[in-house]
């Protein structure tokens, strides 16, 4: 008699027909995440194994006293990927999907879909659930065995980057780390904890690594989809070189891309690059328009993110462009005229290709934006309303359903009750106050919405 993979997974003559469960994410069956400097993970969304997988230990094994900077852990600067994807880790998680789990290291996709707004797990269960769902059950069998390779690679191929964005890290990024270093016993205690962090990762960076692009090379007919994340991809000139070696194989017009950039360095050059790709999806980040990006996304340039952007408009017909700006305290007030700049661009031009997307700020409690009291955003609200109302991608392009539910998500985001904590708005005031101090700015004159903090 068949048995039965959950009682929340219905199964058929030897395959499963119908996933029921509100958790299961496809993506461990079909996903490598890589950090800059090679550590792994499942992906970029989960939490709680911030040092890479480990080698001999499940999720469950995993515990303060089990697991730490020490741990040893896959790194594929060093380590084959064949050990890694069917190791004890792996296997355990896929096995803890199809039994139905709810785990808390996927809180933060489970978070995004209660907010209104899409997560990688619907968006990876879109793109890859029926194609694999006839093998499940097999993957089942076999304890949580995949012999089919990473379909999808989401690689940070380096930390390098021309920004020191206030909701990065510096173990994300060498501006921050530099800016970091320079400050010394001047930063707050948080700001040295996240500096200690980085130093332990080291500085190589996986775009360096001969063993980790060979391996790569040599697995690119299982190959579907590639996002590249950094650092800043196009910062990285190691980067870009590996990328083109990609596209110079035949196996580059069955890949899509899905590249993450601050939107400042899109030459004519990337535009060549990504075009020797089947196509794909450059995700813009980019959280406010003029000054107040320039704030939070420290030393970018509006001009320069204005003509990147117009130079995206020649890649060719299978790309598209979405904006991803990151929601948080700084920016979940005055919004709306980065959105109609968009909109604008998009009418004038008939751009039916740029799409608006937003997510949250994560890792840094203190700047969610359910902390800024809720008077404060009920203006931002009444304005996104209208701009529901007179939007020409809202109303009037082809994607008109699509962009109208991503306004409509922000705006039940933005309606979340107020999160009264004391300790997390004094530690958003300290990290503010310190960031005036050492960067000669003032947050408080940009973002005054944020006088909340000085009550």
């Amino acid at each position: 008699m068949d048995r039965k993979i959950s009682a929340s997974i219905s199964y058929t003559k030897g395959y499963i027909v119908k996933i029921k469960d509100e958790h299961f994410c496809i993506v461990p069956f079909v996903q490598l995440n890589t950090r800059g400097k090679g550590d792994a993970r499942v992906c970029c969304s989960i939490e709680g194994i911030d040092y890479g997988i480990p080698k001999k230990m499940t999720l469950d094994e995993i515990t303060s006293d089990t697991y730490s900077s020490d741990t040893d852990v896959y790194n594929l600067s060093k380590d084959k990927i064949e050990d890694l994807w069917n190791g004890p880790f792996m296997k355990d998680f896929r096995m803890k999907m199809l039994n139905g789990e709810k785990l808390s290291n996927c809180e933060f996709c489970y978070r995004m879909e209660n907010s209104g707004f899409g997560s990688k797990r619907t968006g990876k269960n879109k793109r890859f659930l029926e194609r694999v769902k006839p093998h499940l059950q097999k993957y089942y069998d076999a304890n949580g065995y995949v012999d089919v390779m990473p379909q999808w690679w989401e690689v940070r191929l380096s930390t390098k980057c021309n920004l020191s964005c206030v909701m990065c890290s510096p173990n994300l990024s060498s501006m921050m780390y530099k800016e970091y270093n320079k400050w010394g016993n001047k930063m707050t205690g948080q700001m040295q904890g996240s500096l200690d962090i980085a130093k332990r990762s080291g500085e190589e960076y996986l775009s360096q690594s001969k063993f980790f692009k060979e391996q790569i090379m040599t697995n690119l007919e299982h190959v579907l989809y590639m996002e590249f994340r950094g650092g800043e991809v196009f910062a990285d000139r190691h980067s870009i070189d590996f990328i083109w070696s990609i596209a110079k194989t035949d196996y580059a017009k069955n890949i899509s891309l899905d590249i993450s950039t601050n939107a400042t360095l899109i030459t004519d050059e990337i535009v060549d690059l990504l075009n020797h790709f089947k196509g794909g999806l450059l995700r813009f980040s980019i959280d406010a328009g003029q000054e107040k990006d320039e704030l939070i996304r420290y030393h970018t340039d509006w001009d320069s993110v204005i003509t990147s952007i117009e130079n995206s408009n020649n890649l060719h017909s299978e790309w598209d462009m979405v904006t991803q700006t990151c929601l948080q305290a700084l920016n979940c007030v005055g919004l709306v005229p980065m959105l109609e700049y968009f909109d604008n661009m998009c009418n004038r031009t008939n751009n039916e290709r740029f799409h608006l997307g937003f997510t949250s700020v994560r890792g840094k409690e203190w700047m969610r934006h359910e902390l800024v009291p809720i008077e404060y955003r009920e203006k931002e609200i009444a304005d996104l309303e209208e701009f529901l109302k007179n939007s020409w991608l809202c109303n009037t392009s082809k994607h008109k359903k699509r962009e109208t539910k991503t306004i409509q998500g922000l705006i039940k985001a933005l309606s979340a009750k107020t999160r009264i904590d004391d300790d997390l708005n004094k530690k958003a005031r300290d990290y503010y106050l310190k960031l005036n101090e050492l960067r000669n700015v003032d947050y408080w004159k940009t973002f005054p919405h944020l006088e909340y903090l000085n009550e």
